[in-house]
């Protein structure tokens, strides 16, 4: 066997692991999740999900980012928009909160789990593995979108903000909105995952009246 058949079989065999995932999470919910329950789905013996993945947190990372889907092209329709700094701030804002309140396990395990300091390497070999899903962004989106983790990802977007004449940030305060912000966000999302019947909606015009009032928008 060549050594592009191999790594494709090896391609192959972790898309079989991450479907096997993907359909349990969805079917049985984050907290059922087993390697016994997703090796037996896709074909494998327990032990052999480590020939591909770090651990079963590794795996579940890579399986849920197919609920990223509509968040990243709507990200990639933004793109093409050309927006102005505050309304664009905004409009990313509120179809990440549209998305992640949604499904707020999934979302709190992928930005405050485990690996939620990783997150540019699990997207690049996500990216990787399924192509055909890899959006195409403004330089902004971009590197948001591909940061290490929550914290870079939402001081990115505050730093756009900075040009913009009678907010409440600047250098100074920049960290500390951003520190905010991101508790905030955490905090919903627990709220979210205790109380499963509460709205969505609610919930991200609350995240979104929270970072208006932070930075004086």
């Amino acid at each position: 066997m060549s050594m592009n058949q191999k790594e494709e079989l090896r391609t192959q065999n972790m898309i079989r692991f991450i479907e096997a995932a993907r359909e349990l999470i969805d079917q049985e919910g984050l907290e059922s999740l087993s390697i016994r329950k997703i090796a037996e789905k896709a074909g494998f013996h327990n032990s052999t999900i480590y020939l591909y993945f770090r651990d079963m947190d590794h795996l579940v990372m890579l399986a849920t980012l197919k609920h990223f889907t509509d968040y990243s092209r709507s990200l990639a329709r933004l793109s093409r928009q050309n927006l102005p700094p505050l309304d664009n701030f905004f409009a990313i804002w509120s179809f990440f909160g549209h998305t992640v309140f949604r499904s707020p396990h999934i979302f709190y395990n992928f930005f405050f789990g485990k690996h939620s300091d990783n997150l540019t390497d699990i997207m690049e070999e996500y990216y990787a593995i399924f192509p055909e899903e890899k959006e195409e962004y403004s330089a902004l989106i971009g590197i948001m979108y591909y940061g290490k983790n929550i914290t870079e990802r939402c001081y990115r977007l505050l730093e756009s903000l900075l040009d913009c004449e009678g907010l409440r940030i600047g250098r100074d305060n920049l960290e500390m909105v951003n520190e905010i912000i991101v508790s905030f966000l955490k905090f919903l999302l627990e709220e979210k995952c205790q109380d499963p019947e509460s709205d969505p909606g609610i919930m991200n015009h609350r995240l979104l009246e929270m970072i208006k009032y932070v930075t004086g928008a």
